[in-house]
C-alpha cells in the first residue's frame, strides 16, 4: 500500500500500488480520444513499488517514480474521489429515478409529452425526452402520423432500434396465432417483455396506428416503486424475488430463447433496484427452487403482483393513433384491457446499452 498525502494537515490515505499503476493516464498507458488502457496487464511488473513521490507546490498533483522507471502523474483528487467509500456513498441513493404511483405521475403529465415536429427539429427537446425516460421511465410523442415510418423514424431521432426476431419495426395486428396471449384481445396483466433474453430491451415504443371498436386502454407501473414499497413492507419476499432465478422461454419456429434470472435485480455493491424482469406467461419449468421453498416463493410473487395491479400503482390510459408511447422495459411494467373491433400497433425496441449511452452524451447521466 502506498501512503498519499493530501489536506493542509497532512491526512493520508492508503492506495493499492497496482491500482495506481493501473490508473496511469500517460501516452504510454491511456489514449484520451477513446478513453482505454493501451497496455497489458501482464506487461506491469509482479512486485510493482513506488521508487519515489514527488508532490507539486500546492499539493495538488503527485509524480510517481515506479521501480521499473515508469512515470506517473496523479491529480489528488482524482486519487481521492476514486476510491470506494466515496463511490459506494455516492451511488447509494436514488436521486435521478423518480418513483411514482398513479397520483404523482398524473402531477406530473405535463413533463412527459412532446410533439413529434418539436423533437425533430430541437435538440433540447431531445433532451427532455431522454430525460423523461430516466426520471419517470416514460415519455409520450405527440402528433405522430399513424405508420409505421412515421413511428421509426420517431424512435430513430434518439435511438438506434434493437434489432429481434421480429424484425426492427413491426406490427401486432389482430390476425395472429391464438396461443400468443399478446396477440389476442384479452386482457393482458402487467409485465415485462423479453424475460427469455439474456439481455432484454431497454426500451419499447407502442403506437396505435389504427383501432376500430372498442379501445384497449394500456396501463403502467412504476417496477421499482413497488418493489421497494414490497422491500419495505415485506423484507423478506423482497429478498426472495430478488434471489430466487425464474426460468423463462419463448419457442417458436427457427427461436428458442431461454433465461432465468430473478424477478428483481439489485446491485451488490449500491444495493439499488436495477431491474425488473417479470413476466408470468412466459415462465417455464419452474426446477430453480426446493420443494420446501416453493410456497414462499409463490406468496411472495403474489403479493408483489398484487401492488402491481392496485389502483394507486396502475395508470391505465387510451393508446390512439398519433401518440406513441416509449418506456423503459426494465422498470415499468406495462399490461393492457381487453378490448373489440380491430387494432393494429406499430412496436420497436431500443437496447438498454443505447439508451444509457445516449443519456451520457446528453449529460443526463454520468
Amino acid at each position: 500500500m502506498i501512503d498519499i498525502s493530501h489536506g493542509p494537515h497532512g491526512e493520508t490515505v492508503k492506495v493499492n500500488a497496482f491500482w495506481l499503476r493501473d490508473h496511469c493516464k500517460c501516452r504510454k498507458c491511456y489514449n484520451p480520444k477513446i478513453s482505454r488502457r493501451i497496455f497489458s496487464f501482464l506487461e506491469l511488473p509482479k512486485d510493482m513499488k513506488v521508487k519515489d513521490l514527488q508532490y507539486s507546490p500546492e499539493g495538488e498533483k503527485v509524480k510517481v517514480t515506479w521501480s521499473d522507471d515508469h512515470i506517473s502523474k496523479y491529480d489528488i483528487e482524482f486519487i481521492l474521489s476514486s476510491q470506494f467509500q466515496n463511490f459506494k456513498m455516492k451511488h447509494s441513493v436514488d436521486t435521478s429515478p423518480i418513483f411514482w404511483n398513479v397520483a404523482s405521475i398524473l402531477q406530473n403529465r405535463s413533463c412527459l409529452n412532446v410533439k413529434l415536429g418539436d423533437l425533430c427539429t430541437s435538440d433540447t427537446v431531445a433532451k427532455d425526452v431522454v430525460t423523461s425516460l430516466i426520471r419517470y421511465g416514460l415519455a409520450f410523442i405527440q402528433e405522430v402520423p399513424p405508420n409505421l415510418t412515421s413511428t421509426e423514424m420517431a424512435i430513430r431521432r434518439l435511438f438506434p432500434l434493437m434489432k429481434t426476431f421480429q424484425g426492427e419495426m413491426f406490427t401486432f395486428p389482430d390476425v395472429f396465432l391464438q396461443d400468443e396471449v399478446t396477440k389476442v384481445k384479452a386482457f393482458v396483466e402487467p409485465h415485462t417483455d423479453g424475460s427469455y433474453y439474456s439481455d432484454p430491451m431497454g426500451l419499447q415504443a407502442i403506437h396505435c396506428i389504427e383501432q376500430s371498436g372498442e379501445r384497449g386502454d394500456i396501463f403502467f407501473t412504476d417496477g421499482f416503486h413497488i418493489a421497494r414499497e414490497l422491500r419495505q413492507r415485506n423484507p423478506k419476499a423482497f429478498d426472495i424475488l430478488s434471489r430466487v432465478h425464474v426460468p423463462t422461454q419463448l419457442v417458436v419456429k427457427d427461436e428458442h430463447h431461454s433465461f432465468s434470472a430473478p424477478t428483481i435485480r439489485v446491485d451488490p455493491i449500491t444495493k439499488k433496484i436495477n431491474e425488473i424482469r417479470l413476466n408470468m406467461y412466459d415462465r417455464s419449468l419452474f426446477n430453480t427452487l426446493p420443494q420446501c421453498e416453493m410456497q414462499d416463493f409463490y406468496e411472495s410473487m403474489r403479493e408483489l403482483l398484487t401492488m402491481a395491479n392496485h389502483s394507486e400503482n396502475r395508470w391505465q390510459l387510451p393508446l390512439e393513433p398519433g401518440t406513441m408511447v416509449i418506456f423503459d422495459n426494465w422498470r415499468l411494467l406495462h399490461g393492457r384491457c381487453a378490448y373489440s373491433g380491430n387494432r393494429t400497433l406499430a412496436r420497436g425496441y431500443v437496447q438498454r446499452t443505447d439508451f444509457l449511452s445516449k443519456a451520457r452524451i446528453m449529460n443526463i447521466l454520468e
